[in-house]
Formats: structure tokens, sequence, C-alpha cells
């Protein structure tokens, strides 16, 4: 359980630091499909990827015990 706390730690220090985006501040025209630009589908997987750390975090920390 210990070793899961430390992940979700880990994860949630990652995903804050991917959080700023600073290698892309500039406007980029790229597209994801022709349509999406690449900048909201950054988005839409980092709050995927923050979901999976929350469920994770609240498996860990809050959830049943299994000692």
């Amino acid at each position: 359980m210990r070793r899961t706390r430390l992940v979700t730690i880990a994860a949630t220090t990652i995903l804050f630091i991917l959080h700023n985006n600073w290698w892309s501040w500039q406007p980029d025209l790229t597209m994801v499909f022709g349509k999406i630009p690449v900048d909201i589908v950054y988005r839409v997987l980092w709050v995927v990827a923050g979901t999976g750390v929350l469920w994770l975090a609240i498996r860990a920390w809050w959830g049943p015990s299994n000692e």
C-alpha cells in the first residue's frame, strides 16, 4: 500500500510539471485528424491522465485497507 502512495505522489508531481506546458507557449497550428488543434488534444490527454491518478490516489489513500 505504501508503494501505491509513493506512485500517486510521483504521478501528481509529474502531472503538475506537465500542466505548465512551457514548451508550447507559442501558437501551434498543427492539427490532429485535420480538425483538432494539438494543444486541445494535449489537454484532453492530460485530463485523462489526471483522472487516472485521482482514481489511484482515492483507492490508495482512502480505499479499503488490505492490511
